[in-house]
């Protein structure tokens, strides 16, 4: 009996927000084992990687029961289409999901024979077919994260066009015009499998399509090929595509809608601002990746001492380990930001004619590194200088700096460079192929090699001989990228009718052509290039819009987020800029660092209230156990406060000017609400060092107790005897022939009350030693 299956709800479901109940559904109610083909399919959301030959092996035993029930061959296909397409609409992680596209191809090349009806066989080759075209699908988002146009271009081509070929075959096949195949609107013939087939492709032609020409308008633009009139007319082209009847009832129309919304608002800002003519010669990034380090004591000041001491020592030891080993390690050449004023300090106490800086940094220089884009044609970007920073102060750092644009690249850096450079600083950047000079491993971004290096710094604790060194390493949270800006200009008529010429750009006109871009940081997967066109410009910060302060020069840009750092500064020479640079990479890297002191004295809190909690259960504390954890919370707490301070304090820069930026720093980004959150926990450290300190005295005063208590019963043992004494003593002498009866119970009265005095005392002096 051929398999029963309400096409209809499977395409509403599918086209409204690819959903796969009805499709498992009609798996449960195949031949098809919906347990196996749950199997099959698992994990292809943040699952495991999966492995290849299994998941291969599962779908042909799949294919293997569907082709004894006509029409399970078409329904156990569409329905892996749709578990893939699910897993896109949740997760940009497509690994598994490419994994799962070809073992269906490799595995319907033998299944098929096994199909008796044509028609199906026909059609599921068909739908294999499309399926296979998913694969350059996740190209081109991979294009849209790089905000790279051409890989977006030849990847949303690659899939129009292979669409536009399965459409022109499923024709043919079914020799039929697509109104005939239930797939129109209200009162149409009821769903089949080839009219589903037809309105997927059809939906997925109208959208590649349009996305490519998204693509090649924003890649026009930026080459300079075409106006504002022109992108325009295309934002308006795309637009009535969104009205198309089969692109309205499929989820791809939202996706499409971003696309138009990006043209749209290029074309208003190419209206109303200097986008268009706005450039930026000599653009240079610097990404900094933050690292944390501990060693084997509790004392994180001191590790981090100990540490830059032993790469200063042991430095040489490191050089030629390995293909991401340095290739030198000196101490670093920081400009006199840091030592200005001391060399006017005189110490008699260490008769030293100079105090040395509170910042102190070794660095480690690694082989330059190359960033290739995987767009066919596109040349490399780099070198890059790669370091790896050492620092007193526990702020160690991944360095990666470099040019925005290939070294043959004549063309002055604009927006698309700038936002291309932004978002490699990101979580969210498509994967690139980023190597080394030296070779080994490929990696798919700045991120990843900068984990590899840290992961590397761990296991130099023998060559360093630093005992139990250990890093911590973020980059999808910590990742910093900083943009100097030499200069910047910006295109202007001089007078109606002749031609604008270059003049240099003020910071404002900057922020009016790509506010959102350096406002806004890169927090999610792309739905178009050039996302940041589709956000309106939050505005600089209210209370420091420039973080330079007073020291700004006229018409500069000083602006920060928690991912990134934008400084245009002209009239000031390079010497300057360095200096404020190293005062960026200085509070970006100790964002980190913050947190390391946070869950620092959330370990002892949670130590101390374990035992609190051991406490309040009856369980009896030593008082040895807690004078040790107050002194160890009591330690963790001034650590982290010195620590602190030294952030604040002018020993890290004495200058005003500079200690004023730092400090304007440390507000914009976001290393003051990490602060915030550190006080919280330093004033949990503070409730509980009291509480402890109220349960040492409470043992105390126990232990005390108990001890009085004994000595008070030996006391009393012994006065008992000595009464047992007197009586015999005084019956002896009084009574020598027989003591009286009621003498001999007077007494015995009197020695039941004392009895039961002791026995009444014993009671309350045990419940005084152990209160509380």
């Amino acid at each position: 009996m051929a398999v029963d299956v309400d096409w209809a709800r499977v395409a509403t479901e599918f086209h409204r927000d690819r959903d796969v109940i009805a499709t498992r559904t009609a798996i449960n109610a195949s031949r098809v084992d919906l347990a196996e083909f749950t199997g099959a399919v698992e994990g292809l959301v943040s699952g495991p990687d999966r492995d290849p030959a299994a998941v291969t092996a599962a779908v042909r035993g799949l294919w293997s029961q569907a082709a004894r029930q006509p029409g399970a061959s078409f329904l156990l296909g569409f329905s892996l289409y749709a578990e893939v397409q699910h897993g896109w609409e949740l997760s940009a992680d497509t690994d598994n999901m490419a994994v799962l596209i070809e073992s269906v191809r490799e595995t319907w090349l033998t299944a098929r024979t096994a199909v008796d009806d044509g028609q199906e066989r026909a059609l599921v080759d068909l739908l294999v077919r499309h399926l296979g075209d998913l694969l350059a699908a996740f190209e081109m988002e991979n294009g849209l994260n790089c905000s790279c146009a051409l890989e977006t271009i030849q990847a949303a081509g690659q899939v129009a066009d292979g669409t536009a070929a399965v459409l022109a075959d499923l024709d043919a096949l079914t020799g039929d015009a697509p109104t005939t195949h239930g797939v129109a609107g209200a009162g149409a013939a009821p769903v089949t499998p080839a009219g589903l087939l037809r309105r997927v492709l059809e939906a997925h032609h109208l959208y590649f399509d349009g996305v490519r020409l998204s693509a090649q308008t924003i890649l026009e633009h930026v080459l300079g090929e075409v106006e504002v009139e022109e992108v325009e007319a295309r934002a308006a082209a795309l637009q009535q595509a969104l009205m198309d009847e089969r692109l309205a009832v499929d989820v791809y129309q939202s996706e499409l809608r971003a696309h138009v919304m990006a043209l749209t608002a290029l074309a208003a800002r190419l209206r109303s601002t200097a986008l268009s003519g706005l450039t930026f010669p000599g653009l240079k990034v610097t990404y900094v990746v933050p690292f944390t380090a501990r060693g084997a004591t509790d004392n994180l000041a001191r590790d981090n001492e100990r540490l830059v001491a032993a790469v200063r020592r042991h430095g040489h030891r490191l050089i030629g380990t390995g293909p991401l080993a340095p290739l030198q390690v000196r101490d670093l050449e920081l400009s006199d930001i840091w030592s200005h004023g001391r060399d006017e300090v005189f110490s008699e106490a260490t008769e030293s004619e100079l105090e040395p800086t509170a910042y102190q940094v070794v660095t480690a220089v690694l082989p330059d590194l190359w960033i290739q884009p995987r767009a066919p044609g596109l040349p490399r970007l780099g070198p890059y200088r790669v370091e790896i920073r050492f620092s007193s102060f526990g702020n160690h750092h991944v360095r990666v700096s470099g040019p925005v644009q290939p070294a043959d690249d004549d063309r002055p850096p604009g927006y698309h460079d700038l936002n291309q450079a932004l978002r490699r600083g990101s979580g969210f950047m498509g994967a690139e192929d980023v190597v080394l000079d030296s070779g080994g491993q490929v990696h798919g971004s700045v991120g990843q090699l900068a984990a590899a290096v840290v992961e590397m710094v761990s296991g130099w604790d023998d060559l360093l001989e630093v005992r139990k060194l250990r890093c911590h390493v973020d980059p999808a949270i910590d990742t910093h990228a900083l943009i100097t800006v030499p200069e910047a200009f910006v295109r202007t008529p001089t007078e109606p009718g002749a031609p604008p010429v270059s003049v240099e750009a003020t910071g404002e006109q900057i922020l009016d052509a790509v506010g959102p871009l350096l406002l806004i940081p890169a927090e999610r997967t792309a739905a178009g290039l050039e996302e940041w066109l589709r956000y309106a410009d939050p505005g600089l910060d209210a209370d420091i819009p420039n973080f330079l302060g007073q020291l700004a020069p006229l018409d500069s840009l000083a602006v920060q987020t928690a991912r990134s750092t934008c400084l245009y500064t002209p009239g000031l020479p390079d010497w300057s800029l360095l200096g404020t640079s190293e005062l960026v990479e200085f509070v970006v890297s100790s964002r980190a660092l913050i947190r390391q002191w946070n869950n620092h004295l959330q370990e002892a809190v949670d130590v101390a209230t374990t035992m609190l909690r051991r406490r309040l259960a009856g369980e009896s504390l030593k008082t040895d156990e807690v004078r040790l954890l107050r002194l160890r919370l009591a330690d963790h707490g001034a650590l982290i406060r010195q620590q602190r301070a030294l952030l604040h304090s002018e020993e890290l820069a004495r200058s005003p000017g500079h200690r004023h930026i730092l400090d304007n720093l440390l507000h914009t980004s976001g290393a003051s609400r990490l602060e915030a959150e550190l006080a919280t926990s330093i004033g949990e450290l503070d409730e509980l060092y009291t509480q402890l300190g109220d349960d040492a005295a409470a043992v105390e005063e126990a232990r005390t107790a108990a001890y009085q208590n004994l000595v008070g019963l030996i006391l009393f043992v012994l006065a008992l005897f000595s009464l047992a004494d007197l009586f015999g003593f005084v019956n002896d002498s009084v009574f020598p022939a027989r003591t009286p009866t009621a003498v001999v119970a007077a007494e015995l009265v009197t020695y039941a009350l004392a009895i039961v005095g002791l026995a009444v005392w014993g009671v309350i002096g045990y419940r005084r030693s152990t209160r509380g």
